[in-house]
């Protein structure tokens, strides 16, 4: 997709343009199988990307999604990923940028379905480069049932907040919570 008053798509997602922000559709919010999704959004100004729905993988599924980002401002705002047991996905996140906000949520199961995540293999690896040069690369990884361990996450949640105000001014927090719970704190980080 790229914007200046204009949106190029191809493919089953579907986008809106209002004013400085772009709503991604997914038909299905659901991926499934072998699915390959790739989000590619430029602006030559500011932009918001945000989506209308959770996104979920299902059991099963050997997933792909590809994302990049870019723009003068970037606001990344897409609701988390909720990953069904036995799960895989493979998830990529560049964003080329002066300054914004990328905000990254994973929830393992639905706990309050009582649809328990035991085991999956997810591996979703974000770049984020300013004026051409990486500054951050960071990792969230779950092989089989690791997450369990409390010294790697203990959690059935992940809050990743990256802050980039400058080449040199940026700040990265990430929060283990439990999964019921990533809903309301990524409400919270969004509208701050």
């Amino acid at each position: 997709m790229r914007t200046n008053g204009i949106i190029e798509r191809e493919g089953p997602l579907n986008a809106f343009l209002f004013g400085e922000t772009i709503m991604i559709a997914n038909p299905s919010e659901v991926l499934a199988h072998n699915d390959y999704l790739e989000i590619q959004v430029e602006s030559e100004g500011n932009i918001i990307v945000e989506d209308q729905a959770f996104t979920k993988i299902s059991s099963k599924s050997n997933i792909k999604i590809k994302v990049e980002g870019r723009g003068k401002r970037i606001n990344w705002l897409l609701h988390p990923y909720l990953f069904y047991n036995d799960s895989s996905a493979e998830i990529t996140n560049k964003f080329f940028l002066n300054e914004g906000k990328i905000v990254e949520a994973y929830i393992l199961g639905r706990k309050m379905h009582k649809e328990k995540f035991s085991s999956g293999k997810i591996r979703s690896v974000t770049e984020i480069y300013v004026d051409g040069k990486l500054l951050i690369y960071d990792v969230f990884r779950v092989d089989g049932d690791s997450f369990k361990d409390k010294n790697l996450m203990g959690k059935e949640g992940l809050l990743a907040v990256y802050t980039i105000n400058k080449k040199d001014d940026f700040d990265v927090k990430k929060e283990v919570i439990d999964g019921e719970k990533v809903g309301d704190k990524w409400l919270e980080e969004i509208y701050k």
